[in-house]
């Protein structure tokens, strides 16, 4: 009897149909190691990645499970991922054979427990979901990866709301963010296939553990289009409304986009909600960059420091640090630094002349050199701090000049 680690039967033979279809079509197409494209290493067994695995991952997994000689030849995939991989696969189709025992041998006692506690980690609040979703879960991380979860990138946005989500206990959300990932994959069935019955089963352990959030289903509106939201944050930057902050495709409730889609809204006559409509995105393609007002477009260091700038109170506390360390100025400009230089270099020329006329024995002189080195060196140190304060005091003004921070 298979040992599911937590998760349903169903959901344990969706990702193994949905990997290699059936046991009889993988003794017929897939005892061989093959390379599926894209970014992918050398592929074998239900689903597994050998060039995604380290050397000492294969080993474990696999020893025992199939000839030695075949785990030593596949540990040789180990890291080669893309088309490297494509002459490996094809290199192994002759010397490595994985019956369909040890293949599911692997993937239900190496691989679920792992991806498993992938997920676990990645999307906290999941160990205490309904098996059918714990999962429809791991079969995402499986098809993905848990980086997902923590992943800005727009082609991420609907895992970063699984995992708000499951926090936020709002579980009938999931079966829409779900069916929305097939916007990635216009032209593979199988993937967009897959994404629906994983959220047909998510749905079902609804309907088993969790009623009250399968009553919300019917009324619970389809998440905004990622690819759409990504544009509209994308189009606000390009006009001048830097609140909206990153360009991540995730429309977060009351966030920074939401106050931007108003701010633009506010500014153009536009009905005042946050949704993204037809009008919105007319409106967005044909608008003017935003108007700075004058007195933010000429704005000084001064200006901003009045204003109780972080930044600005920052780096004065790094260029006073470093002043002390170097004997200069918060004001130190480019050539004070030079001058300074030029100042030390003639002073420790004097020193080197005033101490050669002592008669000390050269290793006294060794040591009181090595001593105003490591002077220099510290204030040598204090030098590059105040350039690097100087520098994002330098972009702190120029962003506000441009409207990028109020």
């Amino acid at each position: 009897m298979l040992e599911l680690h937590g998760i349903s039967r169903a959901t344990f033979d969706l990702i193994v149909a949905s990997e290699v279809t059936s046991e009889a079509f993988y003794v017929k197409h897939y005892r061989h190691p093959e390379w599926p494209g894209e970014q992918s290493g050398v592929t074998g067994g239900i689903g597994y990645d050998f060039g995604q695995q380290s050397r000492a991952q294969i080993l474990a997994d696999w020893s025992g499970k199939i000839p030695d000689a075949m785990v030593k030849a596949l540990a040789k995939c180990a890291g080669v991922t893309g088309a490297a991989a494509a002459p490996l696969a094809r290199g192994l189709r002759d010397v490595v054979d994985v019956p369909w025992d040890a293949a599911l041998d692997v993937f239900a006692n190496h691989d679920v427990p792992r991806y498993l506690g992938m997920l676990f980690r990645a999307c906290p609040g999941a160990r205490e979901l309904a098996p059918d979703c714990v999962g429809v879960l791991l079969s995402i991380v499986f098809n993905r990866g848990a980086g997902g979860f923590n992943s800005s990138a727009p082609r991420y946005a609907e895992m970063r709301q699984i995992k708000a989500a499951v926090a936020a206990g709002e579980l009938a959300r999931i079966p829409g963010l779900i069916r929305s990932m097939k916007r990635l994959w216009p032209n593979s069935k199988g993937l967009r296939v897959r994404r629906d019955d994983e959220a047909a089963l998510f749905e079902h352990g609804l309907a088993a553990s969790h009623p009250h959030e399968h009553a919300k289903l019917p009324t619970t509106p389809a998440p905004d289009d990622p690819d759409v939201v990504a544009h509209v944050q994308a189009r606000l930057r390009e006009l001048g409304y830097f609140e909206v902050g990153q360009v991540d495709g995730e429309p977060t409730a009351g966030g920074r986009t939401e106050a931007a889609i108003l701010a633009f809204r506010n500014e153009h006559g536009l009905p005042l909600t946050t949704a993204i409509d037809d009008q919105l995105l007319t409106e967005l393609g044909k608008a003017a960059p935003r108007q700075v007002a004058e007195a933010r477009a000429y704005a000084t260091v001064d200006d901003l420091r009045a204003g109780g700038s972080q930044t600005i109170a920052l780096t004065d506390r790094a260029k006073r640090w470093a002043g002390n360390l170097f004997g200069g100025s918060t004001g130190l400009g480019g050539a004070g630094v030079l001058a300074w230089f030029t100042d030390r270099a003639t002073q420790l020329s004097a020193a080197k002349d005033a101490v050669g006329g002592l008669g000390l024995t050269p290793a006294a002189i060794e040591a009181i050199a090595i001593a105003v080195a490591a002077l220099v060196v510290v204030a040598g140190a204090g030098v590059l701090v105040w350039f690097v304060a100087h520098e994002l005091e330098q972009r702190r003004v120029a962003d506000y000049r441009a409207g990028k921070h109020a």
